[in-house]
Order: C-alpha cells, then structure tokens, then sequence
C-alpha cells in the first residue's frame, strides 16, 4: 500500500475522531441546558408507559412481556445491521476519499437497516397497543405523540 493511502487513513481516522470529540461535546452542553423534560425514545417511553404508568392485568402484563421480549430480539439483530453497516461505510469512505460506488452501497445498507429497526418499533408499539383498554390506550397515544414531536428536531 502507497503512503497516500496511509495519509488520507490518518487523516480520516483524525477528523473523525475530532468530529465525535466535538459531537458529543456539543451534545454534553445540550443535555446540561436542556428542559427538565427530556426526550425519550418511542420504546423507552412505550417500556417505561406500560411498566410504571399504566395498572396492567396480569394477562396484559404477560403478553406484553412476550411482545418486549420478541421486540428485542428483532433490535438486537437490526442494531448489529446497523453497527456492520456503520463499519462497511467507514472502510468505503477511508479507501474511496469520496462517496463512490461502494460507499453509496454501504449508505444505503445502513438506511435500510435503521429503516427496518424504525419499522419494528412502531410496530412494536401498534402491537403493544392492542393490547390495552380504550382508556390505557389513550395514555398510550399521548405519550408517543409527546414522544414522537417533542425534542430537539
């Protein structure tokens, strides 16, 4: 391998390091001036609704507890598609220097991937939903538009 393949590594490794330095600096300061309420994600708030929020039955305890448990798995899985997908992008854009061929290919493996991992959670939600009474599932419903529309975007 050539000296100009090791510089631009090195370069890319630096600028990515300072950019994840400044990012979660950045987001540090965010978190410290941010608003008592906090932004949740949709399967924290939907985990946090069900277990502290809302009195459950038994029966709606256990098959939501099912529901959680195969929701997890389908996460786990689409989290490592999305870590594998991160990585297939780093390797293209330090051997490419550019959005070429195979960078745009590792781009869209990773859209698809957190495609599917946003799919499985409203999904998730949906399913845990039919679970609940009419009234749970009003609450329900409030806190995930709370949780989908409120926040720093």
């Amino acid at each position: 391998m050539n000296s100009a393949f090791w510089r631009n590594l090195v370069i890319t490794v630096v600028l990515a390091g300072l950019a994840a330095f400044i990012g979660a600096k950045l987001g540090a300061d965010h978190l410290k001036t941010e608003a008592p309420r906090s932004r949740l994600l949709l399967r924290d708030t939907v985990a946090q609704m069900v277990h502290q929020d809302l009195k459950l039955t038994p029966d709606q305890r256990t098959k939501i507890d099912q529901i959680e448990d195969r929701y997890a798995h389908q996460r786990n899985t689409l989290r490592a598609q999305i870590g594998s997908a991160n990585a297939e992008l780093g390797e293209a854009l330090a051997n490419e220097m550019a959005l070429g061929t195979a960078a745009q290919r590792a781009l869209e493996h990773l859209q698809s991937s957190m495609g599917s991992l946003q799919r499985e959670t409203i999904l998730y939600v949906l399913e845990v939903r039919a679970v609940l009474t009419p009234q749970q599932q009003q609450i329900l419903d409030q806190k995930v538009f709370e949780s989908l529309t409120i926040g720093p975007f």
